[in-house]
């Protein structure tokens, strides 16, 4: 999921609701002790299987073992077209066989090829929806599972409000449940620089960079919870966003611990959409995929405002764009 809030701006600039906005979410992140107590969040990882990491690692995945350890509930989001992107076949469904007989695991669909909806169209999407359940389900026949939660690849929900509401109602009458998120730190940009620091042999650097991606997720939930304060005066029941790829197989369990120390319990996701807050109205209908937190603010300005606040990691995102201008 490449997006991105808007640059910085020094803040002489920002307007008076910006100000108070990044004011108020400072005033909450000083007192955020009396929640700390309250917090929860729902691990859900979009983009399996990743089969190129199955077979590097001799047909296993390490991430799904290591789930096993941990003993906390998540929501994966599959793409069957992955099972295509390496041989054999056979293998690969056996995969995510395993992934989704797992008692810990929540199915969900997210498309099979990837598309974004606000790209390729209702007619083009909803075929890419549908095609993308035919294997899951048919796997989980007979499991007591159902296929209830669907994500948008990219969280991109159509281009304007007609669009939004147009697929909004072709998820519900195939009995999907769009799957929003709250919290997501460019795990997507992090395994990148990450793996290849591991090809090159830089295992210091790797490290770096993973020490690095579990810091910026820990400040991005300081942030949400914050704007979640802000925006309903608690902190509501959090959706973590990351993919199943290595920078996660070696440091999601370090993420996770490090939110256990800080009083967050693991949920799941059906859990986690019981919160109210998940019923909200929607005042933002572009195609832009940022956390639903931000599209529950009625007030452009304060919105801006908080994305302004937002945790950035600069040196990773220009070690990033140096990596692809080398490309």
């Amino acid at each position: 999921m490449d997006v991105r809030a808007p640059g910085k701006r020094p803040f002489a600039k920002l307007t008076r609701s910006m100000k108070k906005s990044i004011l108020v979410l400072a005033s909450f992140l000083c007192s955020f002790a009396a929640f700390a107590q309250k917090r929860s969040v729902s691990i859900t990882i979009d983009d399996v299987p990743n089969v190129r990491l199955f077979q590097e690692d001799g047909y296993s995945s390490k991430l799904l073992s290591k789930l096993d350890s941990l003993k906390i509930p998540v929501a994966i989001f599959v793409n069957e077209h992955n099972l295509r992107q390496t041989k054999p076949f056979d293998k690969n469904k056996n995969l995510l066989k395993t992934w989704l007989s797992k008692d810990f695991v929540t199915p969900g669909n997210h498309s099979y090829s990837h598309p974004n909806y606000g790209e390729i169209g209702f007619e083009a999407f909803s075929g890419d929806v549908l095609k993308g359940e035919t294997l899951t389900k048919e796997i989980l026949k007979g499991s007591g599972k159902k296929l209830d939660y669907f994500r948008f690849p990219f969280n991109a929900m159509g281009k304007d409000s007609v669009a939004h509401l147009k697929m909004q109602e072709f998820l519900v009458s195939k009995n999907y449940k769009n799957t929003p998120f709250t919290v997501e730190s460019e795990d997507w940009l992090f395994t990148q620089l990450y793996e290849k620091a591991l090809k090159s042999g830089d295992k210091k650097r790797a490290m770096e960079i993973g020490n690095q991606y579990v810091k910026l997720s820990l400040d991005r939930f300081a942030h949400f919870d914050s704007v979640s304060v802000v925006n309903f005066q608690r902190p509501v029941k959090q959706i973590y966003l990351c993919h199943d790829n290595r920078l996660n197989t070696d440091f999601l369990p370090v993420l996770v611990q490090k939110l256990k120390e800080q009083g967050y319990q693991m949920i799941s996701l059906a859990d986690a959409m019981q919160d109210p807050a998940y019923q909200s109205r929607e005042y933002y209908h572009g195609n832009a995929g940022f956390s639903w937190l931000y599209r529950w603010m009625s007030d452009l300005n304060e919105r801006k405002g908080l994305m302004l606040a937002e945790p950035e990691n600069v040196e990773i995102h220009k070690a990033y764009e140096e990596m692809q201008k080398a490309k």
